[in-house]
């Protein structure tokens, strides 16, 4: 594949590099407006010079990708929200005075044990207009109540930044919600009050959606069963079962329960085979074609919510409809840059979405490496075929996504294979039979309990197959380290390999082989460098204390949690760290890293005060003295672990600025690294 030869490709890659360092650098919007003027001007003279010469000259290139990188800078800085004078975050002052912030129920995500969380979208803030969007969430309750989008309420509360994490080499939840144009939450308890509902889009789309799903109560589905049914019709994921979820995970399928290019794909196919006769009956019978097929596969995509897989799928299918029309097929590669390039002038924070990177990823190889798997025939029959062929795409697909998957999951399921060869047909029959059923529901209720049936036993064979697979721990390797350079170093092994592939040329063969001298010099390098780093980690660990003493290539953890070995931040850390030598022993009272001296004292409360500790530990809520234990120890610095309550950390906090000793509690800024 030449390039040059699709000039959207290299506008689009430009485009999302813009998009990408305006994400990280965050520039001024008004140096933006004037790079993207001068670089605009710019383009005008060379696009002006370029029609006095005979050949073409590269300053029109160049000029045309200069320009291209600052829109792309100017739209991610025109859409983040921030830069908005009317944005929230412009009226929240350094006081703890109560802002009384009016808004509504925008949205449902994904709950946690505790919590049921909501996005709520900002109106006003003190009476005074403002914008934006919060994440608020709310204790789950027995009775199973929910807010509903359009729930509009009125908040007095001061929003607080998302917490995090803040252990090494951990998910950032703060920094993925950031990424969502959410930055603030806000605990409802008894401080807010309701004030009606606002019937906008969101309303009418839940309750759309809610009413489709209430149609399926009369089948009687297992919750299990229902759940599924919820994700594949309707892209509804919050109650999935967490087992089903990691099921699917571990089986390397958890993509057939996201709406996606697979379900999008899957609904063309069927609407253009059902549509087709539309030709032969009317002169305008293409043009309605394409305008029902828009129309349903955009209806389907407000109803489930317009989340990124959705709509980066149904803009792409959209293209490949429209393409169909005008009778231009044949430049898929084209097809894929314009939907991608039209997403990202729309949202460009999809940029940042995982889904939307490993759905282009798939997209890519599957289209680019055709060549090579179309010639695969295996049988002369085509039922064999089929099968084979959903194999060979599936690992195509899989290739594509391998380096994504690996820096993102650091995990991989060796009989992914062998579940999709299974698990693409199901699901496109349930998908099928799912909509029937649905459609059913409200016109012959006798008819859609018959099939619903059929739709309930698939499910659950689905189910069933999918945790047989995911049974065989030992097939899915889990906790690999991988990192950003290895990633884009086993792209270039990829890209090289397929090139190779092509056209066995020496020189690309020499290519290939210095990708991967290259990947197997960044591995080294950076296993060295974590082998020979040494540092003591103090964990924003809840329940339990925990620390960490890493020497070389061994970590010694010291805590007294009797389910360490399931601890995610211990898991995360060996991992980070290129190591599976660990030990894991009791926590002690007294430490030593390097020269410093590290003193524990917990709600005992028991320690040797002749020790003059470097640093000090605070855990569990000791019942000390602060102020007379700092006359008498004089350590340097205080770490106040996540296990203590909140009341003594302020307390402590206090005391400690009254005498000027630097003070550190986890549980706002995150583990402490001693180096």
């Amino acid at each position: 594949m030449k390039v040059l030869k699709y000039p959207v490709i290299p506008i689009t890659l430009l485009l999302a590099t813009g998009i990408a360092v305006s994400a990280y650098t965050n520039p001024h919007l008004v140096y933006l407006y004037i790079c993207t003027a001068v670089a605009f001007i710019g383009f005008i003279i060379t696009y002006w010079f370029s029609f006095k010469t005979l050949l073409p000259k590269p300053y029109f290139t160049i000029s045309t990708g200069i320009l291209t990188f600052f829109i792309g800078m100017l739209v991610f800085s025109f859409h983040y929200p921030p830069n908005h004078a009317t944005h929230y975050t412009h009226l929240i002052t350094t006081e703890d005075t109560p802002l009384m912030i009016k808004g509504y129920i925008s949205e449902r995500i994904k709950p946690n044990d505790f919590n049921e969380k909501y996005y709520f979208k900002i109106q006003s803030v003190n009476k005074q207009h403002a914008t934006g969007k919060l994440l608020v969430t709310v204790p789950i309750d027995d009775d199973g109540s929910l807010l509903r989008a359009g729930d509009v309420m009125v908040i007095y509360a001061m929003p607080q930044p998302i917490t995090k994490i803040g252990n090494p080499h951990q998910f950032d939840y703060a920094a993925y919600m950031e990424k969502q144009n959410v930055f603030h939450q806000i605990k409802l308890k008894d401080n807010y009050i309701a004030a009606g509902q606002i019937k906008n889009f969101d309303y009418y789309t839940e309750s759309f959606r809610n009413t489709l799903i209430n149609s399926f109560d009369q089948h009687g589905y297992s919750p299990e069963v229902m759940n599924v049914i919820k994700a594949l019709l309707l892209g509804q994921r919050q109650d999935m079962d967490k087992d089903i979820n990691q099921d699917y995970i571990d089986a390397g399928v958890i993509h057939i329960l996201a709406i996606s290019g697979l379900h999008i794909g899957i609904l063309f196919y069927v609407l253009n085979l059902l549509l087709k006769p539309l030709n032969h009956f009317s002169k305008n019978g293409k043009l309605f074609q394409l305008l029902i097929i828009l129309a349903f596969l955009w209806s389907f995509a407000i109803i489930a919510g317009l989340s990124a897989s959705i709509v980066r799928a149904v803009v792409m299918f959209s293209f490949v409809s429209i393409g169909l029309y005008f009778n231009r097929n044949a430049n898929t590669f084209n097809s894929i840059a314009v939907s991608m390039l039209a997403l990202l002038l729309v949202k460009p924070a999809f940029l940042f979405d995982v889904g939307f990177q490993l759905s282009y990823a798939a997209v890519f190889a599957i289209v680019w490496m055709q060549p090579l798997y179309r010639k695969i025939k295996v049988s002369k029959y085509k039922a064999v075929n089929y099968f084979a062929d959903i194999v060979v795409i599936s690992l195509v697909a899989q290739m594509g996504v391998l380096p994504l998957s690996l820096y993102y999951f650091n995990q991989f399921p060796m009989l992914f294979p062998v579940a999709n060869i299974v698990a693409i047909p199901l699901v496109t029959l349930a998908l099928i039979i799912g909509i029937t059923v649905l459609a059913f529901n409200f016109i012959y209720t006798d008819l859609a309990l018959l099939i619903g049936k059929v739709l309930g036993l698939l499910i659950e064979f689905m189910n069933d197959f999918i945790n047989w697979i995911a049974s065989f721990k030992n097939f899915v390797i889990k906790d690999i380290p991988f990192t950003l350079l290895l990633m884009l170093s086993l792209y270039t092994i990829i890209a090289f390999g397929v090139l190779w592939s092509f056209n066995k040329q020496y020189k690309r063969l020499i290519a290939l082989l210095c990708a991967v001298l290259s990947f197997q010099l960044i591995y080294t390098t950076t296993k060295w460098q974590a082998d020979n780093s040494e540092a003591f980690v103090i964990f924003n660990n809840y329940n339990h204390s925990l620390t960490a003493h890493k020497q070389h290539n061994a970590i010694t953890f010291y805590t007294n949690d009797s389910l360490a070995q399931e601890n995610r931040n211990i898991k995360a850390f060996a991992k980070g760290c290129f190591t599976d030598s660990i030990a894991i022993l009791p926590l002690q009272n007294t430490i030593w890293f390097k020269q410093n001296k590290i003193l524990v004292i917990d709600s005992v409360a028991a320690y040797n005060n002749t020790i003059q500790p470097d640093v000090l530990i605070l855990t569990h809520s000791a019942k000390v003295n602060l102020e007379r234990l700092l006359d008498s120890l004089s350590p340097k610095v205080i770490i106040a672990d996540a296990t203590n309550y909140k009341s003594y950390v302020a307390r402590w906090e206090a005391t400690c600025r009254k005498k000027k000793i630097p003070f550190h509690a986890t549980a706002e800024k995150g583990s402490y690294i001693i180096e």
